[in-house]
């Protein structure tokens, strides 16, 4: 029991659940979805601006939030522009699902990877802002402009029917002191654990401790203020199902690392590429590309953590291949429609409108934009060695 604890991560398990439970709470009361609504409004003259606008707010909802919640709420969007404009919701779709998983790397709540990878090497919030956030906002505008170009027609086509006349269903409206009061508690939570690491050192605390405590003490607050909608969001809003998927495949993959496999993978890959830190990144993205796009990019992350902390008893530099490893498996999720959790949710909402859109179908939409942001993500972590600590 005591190793299958240790295995767990019981910590990134308790995060998620505290930033779920919290942007639960504020998606019952339709915060999200008021927010989403009024960007989206303000673009709807024209379709080539609505199309960029869903795929950047896309990417800084995945970041603020979550990729599973910025789906959800962009998604819902996309459907009711569509089924408006009466063009096929696809292309938006998959332009917003691509978006979130290279969004969903700025910061560490975007994405269970960023939560996995800041617990297990000691990232901290800063730390992503400064050599995770510019280069997923690098990739985010080349995407942007890949599938602006990619979904020409498309584009033209809802232009066209943009030009017709509409009647646009806004969002129901919110009290502005609901609003202000969500606000200040979404500020707060993201203000805090932007901070976490200053704030840490000033008080004496061990790192990553409020990374923990925010969200905990927040969702806290919920259920006292707010024990209605918070136990609602607790019970309906909170994925259980899968965070205790998640606690599982962790300990099943510490279990690897328990009986040494791991460390035989890390051993074997430092023999094949050598001891240099470029073999080495040149060996490790492929596979775990490979890994992030056939399996999930969660597992794949978990199962390379031990290898890098392998890698790094080699006397190779870690600190790089943490960054390379976030960027790896959260665009290589792009790759396939199994690829992230995001994914399968934005294929099955698909499906439930009657649009199927087969593997083959989804890489040949998805393999362009996600060479190029890869790309662009591991050319910068490679010329920005120098300056890591």
């Amino acid at each position: 029991m005591k190793t299958m604890i240790e295995f767990a991560h019981v910590d990134v398990i308790l995060f998620l659940a505290a930033m779920i439970l919290i942007v639960g709470y504020l998606e019952e009361k339709g915060f999200f979805e008021f927010v989403a609504w009024k960007v989206i409004s303000c673009a709807r003259a024209s379709f080539r601006a609505l199309f960029l606008t869903v795929i950047l707010l896309s990417a800084f909802l995945a970041a603020l939030v979550d990729e599973v919640t910025s789906i959800l709420i962009v998604s819902s969007f996309a459907f009711k522009i569509c089924e408006l404009l009466g063009i096929s919701p696809l292309p938006m779709v998959l332009a917003s699902v691509f978006a979130t998983n290279i969004g969903s790397s700025m910061t560490v709540v975007g994405n269970p990877v960023g939560v996995l990878l800041a617990f297990s090497a000691g990232l901290t919030f800063s730390e992503f802002l400064r050599w995770a956030t510019p280069n997923s906002l690098i990739a985010v505008l080349a995407t942007a402009g890949i599938l602006m170009r990619q979904f020409k027609d498309y584009v033209e086509e809802g232009q066209e029917a943009l030009a017709k006349p509409l009647e646009w269903e806004a969002a129901e409206a919110q009290s502005p002191r609901s609003l202000v009061v969500d606000g200040a508690l979404f500020a707060s939570v993201i203000l805090l654990l932007a901070l976490h690491h200053p704030l840490e050192e000033v008080l004496g605390l061990s790192k990553n401790t409020l990374l923990l405590a925010v969200p905990m003490l927040a969702s806290g607050l919920i259920l006292l203020l707010d024990p209605e909608r918070g136990f609602r969001a607790f019970e309906h809003r909170v994925e259980w199902r899968t965070l205790l998927f998640f606690l599982l495949l962790f300990a099943s993959v510490g279990t690897l690392e328990y009986v040494g496999l791991l460390s035989d993978f890390s051993r074997a890959l430092t023999l094949v590429a050598g001891g240099s830190l470029e073999s080495v990144l040149l060996a490790l993205v492929p596979v775990a590309s490979l890994m992030s796009a056939s399996l999930d990019n969660v597992l794949a992350v978990a199962i390379l953590v031990p290898v890098i902390r392998g890698l790094g008893e080699a006397a190779i530099p870690t600190y790089p291949l943490w960054w390379a490893t976030l960027f790896t498996a959260c665009y290589s999720a792009n790759f396939t429609p199994v690829g992230s959790t995001a994914n399968i949710v934005a294929a099955g909402l698909l499906e439930r409108r009657g649009v199927r859109v087969s593997l083959l179908e989804w890489i040949k939409k998805s393999v362009y934009s996600t060479v190029v942001s890869l790309a662009l993500a591991l050319l910068l972590v490679y010329v920005q060695v120098p300056l890591m600590p």
